[in-house]
């Protein structure tokens, strides 16, 4: 008995170090700073948004290292395979509803909204029906647009500029025509595959 409890026991820990490894932590803690950066947009403050922005900002700089440091070290994990697409999916829709939520741009972005947080459902759905789609290229330009829209957002309603938000929403409505190109290639590899 005390030799299957150890025999658990170390099993477990090793797959834990192999999971919780710099790469996968990145990750982690951009879902864990969420309800901070949420908190931000409720504050009504300049310093809440401040807070909102730095922490959008530092999200996306971990989006890029963990994957940097994945490669690089030879750390990539089937847990941060799945996470990390996960957790940029989470990242862009919250920001895009919080945008919309406290009227930061124009209505008129709702539609490319929509269009990105149903084509990040649709593509979570095939990854989870055991498609494990390897991130094109395409698909990186689109979440970097997105970053970039939303930063430009955040920072344009910081400073008070109308035309910065102008930018902001025209970059959304580039990242949902790419997020749609995406989806369609995704699918096709998706019915390729079958």
């Amino acid at each position: 008995m005390c030799t299957q409890l150890y025999s658990f026991q170390y099993s477990f820990m090793k797959n834990i170090k192999k999971i919780l490894n710099i790469p996968n932590i990145l990750t982690l803690s951009r879902i864990l700073v969420l309800p901070i950066f949420i908190l931000g947009f409720y504050l009504k403050t300049q310093l809440g948004l401040l807070i909102s922005l730095i922490i959008f900002v530092l999200c996306c700089i971990t989006d890029y290292l963990d994957g940097y440091i994945a490669r690089e070290y030879n750390q990539m994990t089937e847990f941060g395979k799945i996470l990390d697409p996960l957790a940029d999916k989470i990242l862009i829709s919250i920001s895009i509803l919080a945008i919309l939520g406290f009227n930061m741009a124009s209505n008129l972005i709702l539609i490319p909204a929509s269009i990105t947080i149903c084509r990040e459902l649709i593509i979570t759905s095939l990854r989870a029906s055991g498609n494990n789609f390897k991130t094109s290229y395409i698909a990186k330009c689109k979440t970097a647009t997105q970053m970039i829209s939303i930063a430009i957002i955040l920072l344009s309603n910081l400073v008070s500029s109308n035309e910065g938000i102008i930018l902001g929403e025209i970059l959304l409505w580039i990242s949902s025509v790419i997020a749609i190109i995406s989806c369609v290639k995704y699918f096709k590899t998706f019915f390729i595959n079958k």
